[in-house]
């Protein structure tokens, strides 16, 4: 008995073993995005060039520092006269040391660091602007196979709805209360509907390689999807809305750091008016041979400055000026860009729900209009064009309504997109 009840134990194991082997983990929206971003080629590049931003920034930090330098020579002089080619006159071996620093530039080094530093935030909001884009492709790619498939359940109803007015029809035709156009119109609206649901599968198909393109999967790979699509209207103030993107955008973020950093060539330019201050500590040991005998320190504080070298730097400081004004020009486009952007995305949201409400009833009035058809031409008070036209007014009504709640979706990640916030959480 015991030896029967362990088989029985090892066999349900083994059955759950192998079920749980075959069995598919549905993909969520969420598991997509983060899929999307480990192997997404524009993210990547993006991130490679932040780190690249990241080193240049910390070097940037290199002309802060003294700079050490050592030298050795050794020189033979060579005396040549009338009576004496090539007679060996003098050696001098050199060893020295030499430590420079700059004390005072203007303001050069600072104002080409700060430079850099933007950048280097800059690079960090390009990341930002691509993954923004990325979320909304994952979004837009991941709503439409779910929709795809509620398309194809809907293509699968419709032929089995057309099957049941073809075999109607037969039946009718078999008893004599119907002539052969009809069983030949309903055979002919039952093979369209199995047609449409061969369209429908492969729809479903495409729409699944587009979404595992993004996440790095095979594009044939079978991939079962797990979310529900929003119906309920989302509570949005669209002055909120424009405050939030005015404020998130990165696109804002990069032009005004453009702003900072044509400030800080200003700076840079402006700093050739000014003298350049160093100092220099030198060591030599120098001798006739390689003992280096005799020694000498040098201590030496320079100050330089151009006193004309044309109008150059009056023209670069004027040129950066207007740089600086074009690049605030921008930023107030891409302000403009934005607000039109979020009012544009808000205005949609609105008619694609509007439309999805009015689609939402328009498959209630399909469906009593195709009862009753079906009804009528059964009981013989109605023909079977009413009854095809009814019942193809009912699918067209319900992927209108699939089609209309995939676009509120759309509509919605579009919204998120343009204030860089996400709504539905």
């Amino acid at each position: 008995m015991r030896g029967i009840n362990l088989l029985k134990i090892l066999s349900i194991t083994l059955i759950l073993a192998i079920g749980l082997c075959f069995t598919v983990e549905a993909l969520t929206l969420k598991e997509a995005i983060s899929l999307a971003k480990k192997v997404y080629p524009p993210l990547k590049e993006k991130r490679h060039l932040y780190e690249q931003n990241r080193f240049l920034y910390k070097a940037s930090f290199d002309p802060y520092f003294p700079t050490l330098s050592s030298d050795l020579s050794y020189q033979r002089t060579f005396e040549s006269s009338v009576n004496s080619i090539g007679r060996l006159w003098d050696n001098q071996c050199t060893l020295g040391l030499t430590l420079n620093y700059r004390l005072f530039d203007g303001g050069y080094r600072y104002s080409i660091k700060e430079q850099t530093l933007h950048t280097f935030d800059q690079a960090q909001t390009d990341i930002k602007i691509i993954e923004n884009d990325l979320n909304y492709m994952v979004k837009e790619a991941f709503y439409t196979a779910l929709v795809k498939e509620k398309i194809l359940q809907i293509r699968k109803e419709a032929e089995e709805i057309a099957k049941k007015n073809y075999e109607l029809a037969l039946a009718k035709r078999k008893a004599g209360l119907a002539m052969l156009s009809d069983v030949t119109q309903a055979q002919v609206r039952y093979t369209n509907a199995r047609m449409e649901t061969i369209t429908a599968k492969k729809a479903l198909e495409k729409a699944i390689a587009e979404l595992n393109s993004l996440i790095g999967w095979s594009l044939d790979k079978k991939t079962k999807l797990e979310g529900k699509l929003k119906a309920s209207w989302i509570n949005a103030n669209l002055s909120v809305l424009e405050e939030l993107a005015s404020q998130r955008r990165p696109e804002i973020e990069r032009q005004a750091l453009e702003t900072k950093k044509a400030k800080e060539a200003i700076r840079e330019y402006k700093s050739n008016y000014y003298p350049k201050l160093d100092t220099q500590l030198s060591y030599y040991r120098y001798d006739n041979d390689p003992k280096f005998n005799e020694k000498e320190a040098v201590v030496s504080v320079t100050l330089s400055y151009d006193i004309f070298d044309g109008f150059g730097r009056y023209h670069k400081v004027t040129a950066q000026r207007q740089a600086l004004q074009a690049a605030k020009a921008q930023l107030a486009e891409i302000k403009r860009q934005i607000r039109l952007e979020v009012y544009q995305a808000y205005k949609d949201l609105e008619l694609a729900f509007s439309n999805y409400q009015i689609a939402s009833e328009l498959v209630k009035e399909a469906q009593v209009n195709y009862d009753q058809a079906y009804g009528e031409y059964k009981v013989g008070k109605g023909d079977i064009i009413s009854l095809i036209q009814s019942e193809l007014n009912l699918v067209q009504s319900k992927v209108d309504w699939a089609q209309q709640l995939l676009n509120y979706n759309i509509a919605i990640s579009a919204l998120e997109r343009a204030i860089f916030t996400n709504l539905t959480e």
